[in-house]
């Protein structure tokens, strides 16, 4: 007995001692890895790294080595630097690999053990630009064109912005005039509130330039009440260019929309930086009808591949408004087949309160029939997923109607200011316009002036339907302001 007693004591200290022994990756039986694999997590550090403004003026580029312990659980702790590159390069480098704690413990005796881990991180080089005192300098040629000096500029961009590239205030354009440059025009940098509501109750921002669509170069930052970032795209001309990044509250990058020519590709992330999901978007003209979204990698929770090159079966978890209780967020599961990238078969969803459930039949990703019912409800059949609000006449009615009721503010026409109004509203389940508010305005008085069209249209609207039942929908409109 006291043979078993002291084996057993010792199999527990063994144990212990395994739990706090830090493993090199070649003393394990098997490694320590980042779920979803190296091509993933390398794709996630560049993604989630802002390279400082500083290192970015001067078109540097290089590499800092960074190390941690990944615990039997998978997150990462004790992180150091080890080569170093700039020391503002290395401080971002500790901060978006301590973000990522989404890896597989190494496994020693068959048991999950503690593991070193040492990485490089790579800030790629870039063109150089002017950056002294807080302000960036950009010349261009009189086609707008980028200039690396002033030697052969028409125009100048002074714009001042912090260490990470947020614009901090106005940016005035110049105008090469003999041997010196003229202001031109001046951009105002603008703070609207973005209807986000932090845990203080109080709104975040929307911060950007004034007239955006029409300046050189454009960013549109979205922040929460702390100034967190929660949304950030890069404009020209009026398009979108580059990546839109979206922020969990972590500072981690939950999702990146890159548009190409015929497509939009979205990645999106876990909270713990494992990545979730790569889809694709089919781009379609106005009046034509898209194609199904593509969903050609998925993985779970905990780090398991559920779809594979398109292939697969997957259930999703989100949490929604319950149908029942509007206060109350409840688990809404979906569960269903992909084949090669799109909805196949049949898909079924359902509150995990039974307030709500539906049931689809899919053909390439187009839904052929479907029913849903709620708590007490009568079952309602359908075969289309999900109906945008219209505009009751279609696009060119309101088109006619804004062309007709939409007046050019004198203090627009004074300042021979164009350019588009962004307004977000919503068209409730009746039809009425609700919670209209500017997203992104040029001023002199074209923002008021959009708002009170988009008001006028209330009336004029047919709801939008999901799985057969009128919903409320956030609507965007942009509203052109064009001299004659």
């Amino acid at each position: 007995m006291k043979f078993w007693l002291t084996l057993s004591l010792f199999l527990r200290i063994s144990w212990a001692v395994a739990q706090t022994t830090i493993y090199q990756p070649f003393e394990a039986d098997s490694a320590a890895e980042p779920r979803g694999g190296i091509p993933f997590f390398n794709t996630f550090l560049q993604t989630n790294l802002r390279k400082p403004t500083a290192a970015e003026a001067k078109g540097e580029g290089g590499r800092v080595i960074v190390s941690g312990i990944v615990e039997t659980d998978g997150r990462l702790t004790d992180v150091k630097l080890g080569k170093t590159f700039r020391p503002d390069c290395d401080h971002e480098a500790l901060r978006v690999f301590k973000l990522f704690n989404a890896w597989k413990p190494a496994l020693k005796g068959g048991r999950p053990v503690r593991q070193q881990v040492t990485m490089p991180i790579t800030f790629k080089p870039n063109t150089p630009f002017i950056y002294e005192n807080g302000t960036r300098t950009d010349y261009f040629d009189a086609n707008n064109k980028p200039l690396p000096d002033s030697s052969r500029a028409r125009y100048k961009q002074v714009s001042p912005i912090d260490s990470i590239g947020i614009p901090t205030g106005d940016a005035v354009v110049y105008k090469a005039s003999k041997n010196s440059w003229k202001e031109e025009f001046r951009l105002p940098l603008v703070r609207k509130e973005n209807g986000f509501r932090g845990k203080s109750g109080k709104t975040g921002y929307l911060i950007g330039y004034q007239n955006a669509i029409s300046q050189l170069d454009g960013q549109l930052i979205s922040v929460d009440d702390r100034g967190a970032l929660l949304r950030q795209a890069y404009f020209k001309d009026g398009k979108r260019v580059g990546a839109e990044l979206i922020y969990y509250s972590n500072g981690l990058v939950a999702e990146k929309i890159e548009e190409f020519d015929a497509t939009t590709i979205i990645n999106s992330w876990y909270m713990n930086g494992q990545i979730k999901q790569v889809r694709t978007v089919a781009k379609f003209k106005p009046q034509q009808v898209g194609s199904p979204e593509q969903v050609n990698a998925y993985w779970d929770s905990t780090g398991h591949q559920q779809i594979v090159a398109g292939m697969g079966r997957v259930t999703y978890s989100t949490r929604v408004r319950s149908s029942s209780d509007t206060t109350q967020f409840k688990l809404f599961l979906e569960e269903g087949a992909y084949q090669n990238g799109y909805k196949q078969g049949v898909w079924t969803g359902h509150y995990e309160d039974g307030s709500y459930f539906y049931e689809e039949q899919y053909e390439k990703g187009i839904c052929q029939t479907g029913k849903a019912s709620t708590m007490g409800g009568a079952m309602t059949h359908y075969t289309v997923v999900q109906q945008p609000p219209e505009f009751i006449g279609g696009m060119q009615a309101l088109g006619q109607f804004l062309s007709q009721n939409l007046q050019y503010p004198p203090d627009a026409v004074r300042a021979r200011v164009q350019g588009k109004v962004f307004i977000s509203f919503v068209i409730n389940a009746e039809g009425a316009v609700e919670n209209v508010r500017v997203l992104k305005g040029i001023g002199y008085g074209a923002d008021e002036e959009a708002l009170r069209v988009v008001k006028k249209t209330n009336g004029h609207w047919k709801p939008g339907v999901q799985r057969g039942r009128k919903v409320n929908t956030n609507y965007n409109l942009p509203i052109n302001f064009n001299m004659p």
